[in-house]
């Protein structure tokens, strides 16, 4: 059977920003005032990447407690790992966007030095 990986491209970027937003959905700030520092948003974004990252980690943990057997021989351990592969994939693409928006607030502020 074909693994359509590919075409999921746009899915797993939605399914990355619905992560996002259920893992950070209060500390995501939606638009910048005009009176905010932009040092102070590239900072909220690189915790926010952080965090991001975080989590991507812990479901890469997870995955690799799965691909080794942990838990019961009753658990589908190839499909929960393949779930957490899938999270810790799209969380770190969410976090590099993240840092992406950052460089962006801080190129902006050098500029307004």
């Amino acid at each position: 059977m074909k693994s359509i990986t590919r075409p999921m491209t746009g899915l797993r970027a939605l399914l990355a920003t619905v992560v996002a937003f259920s893992v950070l959905g209060p500390t995501i700030s939606w638009a910048a005032e005009p009176t905010e520092d932009p040092a102070a948003l590239a900072a909220t974004y690189d915790k926010q990447a952080a965090d991001l990252r975080a989590e991507a980690e812990r479901h890469a943990k997870i995955a690799r407690m799965h691909r080794g057997g942990a838990g019961s021989s009753k658990i589908a351990h190839d499909s929960i790992a393949q779930h957490c592969e899938r999270m810790a994939e799209n969380l770190n693409a969410a976090a590099k966007e993240s840092e992406a928006v950052a460089e962006g607030f801080r190129s902006l502020a050098k500029q307004q030095q």
